[in-house]
C-alpha cells in the first residue's frame, strides 16, 4: 500500500490556513514552504504550476469537505433552519477564537477574480456545491425547483456576506443578523 505523501498534505494544510487568514496575494510561496516545513522542490513536484495550482487544490479539497459535511447534516432529518443556524454558529465560534478566520474559500475566491481563472473556477464550483446541497434538501422537503435553487443561492450569499462583514468589524453582529435572515428565507 502506498504511503500518503506528507509533503503534499503539509503544503495543502499550510496554504489553506494562510490563504484563509491572509488571502491569496498576501501569502507568498516562501511563507507556505516555511509553515509546511517542506522544500520548494516538493511544491513544484506536486503543483507544477506553483501557487495558483496549490490554491486551486486547497479550494477544491476544502469545498468538497464542507459540501460533504453539509450534506451529512442535511440528510440527518433536522430542520434546515437548525442546520444553517449551526453552520453560522460554527463560523461565529471560529471568529471568536481568531478574527482572521472565516470562510476557507472566500479570501481566495475574492482575489481570484483578477488573479487566477483556475482558482476562480474552483471557487465557483465550491460555492455552487454548497448551494446545491441546500437546494437538494429543500426539494426533498417539497419546495419547487426554481424556488429551492434561488433560496439556496440567497442563503449562501447571505452567510458569506455576513461572514465578510463580521471579519471586518471584528464582531459577530452580521452573522447573528444572517441567522434571522436565513430563517426568514427558509421558512415557508
Amino acid at each position: 500500500m502506498p504511503r500518503p505523501d506528507r509533503s503534499r498534505t503539509a503544503l495543502v494544510d499550510a496554504a489553506a490556513m494562510l490563504f484563509r487568514r491572509q488571502g491569496y496575494a498576501a501569502t507568498g510561496v516562501n511563507q507556505i514552504l516555511e509553515v509546511a516545513d517542506v522544500k520548494a522542490g516538493s511544491l513544484y513536484h506536486h503543483f507544477p504550476d506553483g501557487k495558483q495550482q496549490l490554491a486551486a487544490a486547497v479550494v477544491e479539497g476544502t469545498g468538497t469537505d464542507i459540501e460533504t459535511r453539509l450534506r451529512q447534516f442535511l440528510d440527518s432529518g433536522l430542520p434546515v433552519t437548525d442546520i444553517v443556524d449551526g453552520w453560522i454558529d460554527l463560523m461565529s465560534s471560529g471568529l471568536a477564537l481568531d478574527c482572521r478566520d472565516g470562510c476557507p474559500i472566500e479570501p481566495i475566491a475574492t482575489e481570484s477574480v483578477n488573479a487566477s481563472p483556475l482558482v476562480r473556477s474552483a471557487s465557483a464550483r465550491a460555492f455552487q456545491s454548497w448551494q446545491m446541497a441546500i437546494a437538494d434538501r429543500l426539494r426533498d422537503d417539497g419546495w419547487a425547483e426554481a424556488e429551492s435553487d434561488e433560496t439556496a443561492l440567497a442563503v449562501i450569499a447571505l452567510i458569506e456576506g455576513a461572514l465578510i462583514l463580521s471579519r471586518i468589524s471584528g464582531d459577530s453582529a452580521a452573522l447573528n443578523a444572517a441567522k434571522a435572515g436565513t430563517r426568514a428565507l427558509l421558512t415557508k
